[in-house]
């Protein structure tokens, strides 16, 4: 097995055994801390990921966050939604950050459906980007890292 392979499937382990945990009150707030200000180096790796046409720089950009917030909040989103900056016809886009996909949406494309909240809060264009967790929990973030949680 591959090792990014190997890693994601562990993570995902880890991920399952670590809500199993909280589920059952074990966890420490410290452990998972999805309402800490966002920091400056994430903020610039999602920007870079929408300007960089190198799928391999994309997808260590997408591994890059996804250890942040492992690291940092203790918990990683499925993705995330934001304002895409690369002008028409493209709106808005998907970071997958498990698969380090990034998709591109017009105005009429239809969005994976966890994702139509994220779509319609990032439009409102109060917020840099939106979390989206396996839990169905939509974190908004605004430009200054706060979470609206």
């Amino acid at each position: 097995m591959e090792f990014t392979e190997r890693r994601r499937l562990e993570s995902h382990l880890d991920s399952g055994l670590a809500a199993s945990s909280n589920e059952q009150g074990l966890l420490r707030p410290a452990q998972r801390n999805v309402r800490k200000p966002r920091h400056a180096g994430i903020f610039e790796a999602i920007h870079r990921i929408d300007t960089s046409l190198d799928p391999a720089m994309r997808a260590e950009l997408g591994r890059w966050i996804r250890d942040e917030y492992e690291r940092e909040y203790g918990d990683v989103p499925l993705g995330l939604f934001a304002q895409c900056h690369l002008g028409p016809p493209y709106v808005d886009h998907r970071l997958d950050l498990w698969q380090s996909i990034v998709e591109h949406y017009t105005r009429a494309d239809t969005v994976p459906p966890q994702f139509a909240e994220a779509r319609t809060l990032v439009r409102s264009g109060a917020y840099d980007y939106v979390e989206v967790y396996a839990s169905g929990q939509t974190i908004p973030v605004l430009v200054d890292g706060t979470v609206v949680a």
